[in-house]
């Protein structure tokens, strides 16, 4: 029990890798700084790998084991998933169940199982300076908890709300290294911790897609609602759940939600149509003599559509471009596109010209967003006969009709409460904040791919009477 492992002696933890290459690895590699308890993480593995060498390999085994037991019924294809993970994946999995052993595991010393941070903290623990010892006792007090990134200033910190206790005041977390790969509108699970009257991230960090978080969030709010949360066996099983679900999008992509349209049930499709406008005056005049169509030139047009649901929604958005020379026409299925075009092409007759059609659909552009957000901007080559101001004019026209009344509506970003309401608290004014950054934050991804100049949403800002 007390030997000491050597780095090219097999790992303790079962992995099959040299102990440099696996468990030593993880700890060698852990982030590095000069607070006062720097270090206190690595004496403590090393101590444990030391002097209770089988019962911490048995621990982090069963760590491992209980993290991926969730996720598959057969132990073949768990396995196989672990085998098939590359070493940047290994490491950070093995970086984040180290840190959890320390703050919540359990060892057998003796045939007692005893709390891997009180065998640390005794009488015969490893030495640790005051500042090691406090990071220590204070990580086993930290819960786990899943937080929506609200604002991130590279290099320097961000800003996270609990995204299950709402009412909870927002956390200003000094986090450099973080700050540089992390998005606003992210969700990550973390235990924050306060030092030296600062927050910051212990380590261990659990970053999740769009929709790996938003069904990790779902899943915690089933439990709480079904168990005590503020006991430990409460606080350690919500912390099991936010560990199972980051893993599961590594080792079993979750499939992508249907995206469908409300009124017809339809998949969403986004069809834009682009015309050449010959007669202004002619066009204007068919469109206002629709009963369904409502709008104007300067605002654009909605042909409108009485759902099955008991709403009115659009069927067909008509948005004139900047210097008036052509017209869009978005529909938000392809059956609606099909229908819409003959209605169109009818009403319009020869007062436009077609020129070209545009299909996005949504669900494929989400696939490709992975867990550290959207991709590095490539700048994609616009259709034929469609310009970078002309596309940036209708978008600017589009982001402007779509949020007209967002101050005022219900989003569930925020409990169902309009940004009005919401932020009458301060941790409903960041997360309006927040929402309002991951608008910015997406559309100046997409400006750089497609070319264009960015859409500006300071006039939601206004609206709300907000700063930045």
């Amino acid at each position: 029990m007390n030997d000491k492992i050597g780095r090219n002696d097999p790992c303790p933890c079962g992995s099959g890798k040299k102990y440099k290459q696996c468990c030593g690895n993880a700890a060698a590699t852990a982030p590095q700084s000069a607070d006062p308890h720097a270090g206190g993480v690595e004496s403590a593995i090393a101590w444990l790998s030391q002097h209770h060498r089988k019962a911490w390999a048995k621990a982090m085994t069963s760590a491992i084991d209980d993290a991926v037991s969730g996720i598959f019924d057969d132990e073949e294809q768990a396995r196989k998933a672990l085998a098939g993970m590359d070493q940047a994946l290994w490491t950070q999995v093995q970086l984040n169940l180290i840190e959890w052993l320390l703050a919540e595991g359990f060892i057998q010393v003796t045939g007692e199982s005893r709390p891997v941070a009180e065998l640390l903290l005794g009488p015969r623990g490893p030495l640790l300076t005051i500042g090691q010892r406090a990071w220590i006792e204070q990580l086993a007090r930290r819960p786990l908890r899943l937080y929506d990134v609200t604002e991130v200033v590279g290099g320097v910190g961000i800003t996270l709300c609990d995204a299950l206790d709402t009412a909870q005041p927002p956390l200003r977390v000094t986090e450099r290294s973080g700050s540089r790969t992390l998005r606003v509108g992210m969700q990550i699970g973390a235990r924050v911790m306060e030092v030296a009257g600062q927050h910051q991230l212990s380590g261990a960090i659990y970053p999740f897609s769009v929709w790996g978080g938003r069904a990790v969030q779902d899943r915690l709010r089933a439990l709480m609602a079904g168990t005590r949360a503020d006991n430990q066996a409460g606080i350690s099983m919500l912390g099991h759940e936010i560990i199972e679900g980051w893993l599961q999008q590594y080792l079993v992509p979750a499939p992508l939600p249907q995206m469908v349209y409300g009124a017809t049930g339809e998949p969403l499709l986004l069809v834009t149509e682009h015309y050449d406008v010959l007669d202004w005056e002619a066009l204007t005049a068919a469109l206002a003599a629709q009963p369904d169509v409502q709008g104007d030139r300067a605002n654009g047009w909605d042909r409108l559509l009485d759902g099955a649901d008991g709403s009115t929604r659009s069927q067909a958005r008509i948005t004139a471009a900047p210097r008036g020379r052509r017209v869009s026409v978005l529909y938000q299925t392809a059956g609606l596109a099909e229908q819409g075009r003959v209605w169109f092409d009818a009403l319009a007759g020869e007062a436009v010209k077609f020129r070209l059609r545009d299909v996005s659909d949504p669900k494929g552009m989400l696939s490709r967003a992975g867990a550290s957000g959207p991709p590095a901007a490539k700048t994609q080559a616009l259709p034929q006969g469609l310009d970078a101001e002309t596309l940036a004019g209708v978008i600017e026209t589009v982001i402007k009709r779509t949020y007209a009344n967002w101050a005022d509506e219900p989003i569930p970003m925020l409990d169902g409460q309009t940004p009005r309401q919401a932020m009458l608290s301060e941790a409903g004014l960041e997360r309006v904040k927040g929402l309002l950054r991951s608008y910015e934050d997406g559309e100046s991804w997409q400006a750089a791919q497609q070319g264009r100049r960015e859409v500006s949403y300071q006039f939601l800002w206004d609206v709300l009477g907000l700063t930045r």
